[in-house]
């Protein structure tokens, strides 16, 4: 059995990014419920509220993307491929906060308000 992680990320601005084996994860835009519990059980139900995507990569510190220009980025649009062939889209994507440079690797994280499934 295949199992599904992230495998590429391509940003219109940076190019393909140079994504560490096994340091990236990818949450897709939906909607959070949140239960409102009822006197009795037959009243129970819930509250939903938009939810935005989540990207958080760990690259590889390379020369020619720095943390720098990582964490500058206010607009872009990401496209992730996983392992599975399946493709998502985070268009008008931007970094949440700075990067951060370790040990020869850079984490970032992106959000976007959709993330639809090519």
């Amino acid at each position: 059995m295949k199992l599904e992680r992230v495998h590429r990320v391509i940003s219109t601005a940076l190019g393909e990014l140079p994504l560490q084996e096994g340091g990236s994860t990818f949450k897709p835009a939906g909607v959070k419920r949140e239960t409102k519990a009822g006197e009795v059980p037959e009243n129970t139900g819930y509250t939903e509220k938009q939810t935005f995507a989540e990207l958080k990569l760990k690259l590889n510190a390379v020369g020619s993307i720095g943390v720098e220009e990582l964490s500058d980025v206010g607009e872009d649009t990401l496209t992730i491929f996983t392992t599975s062939g399946k493709q998502y889209m985070m268009p008008a994507a931007w970094v949440t906060e700075p990067g951060e440079l370790g040990d020869a690797e850079i984490s970032i994280t992106y959000n976007a308000g959709t993330s639809p499934r090519m």
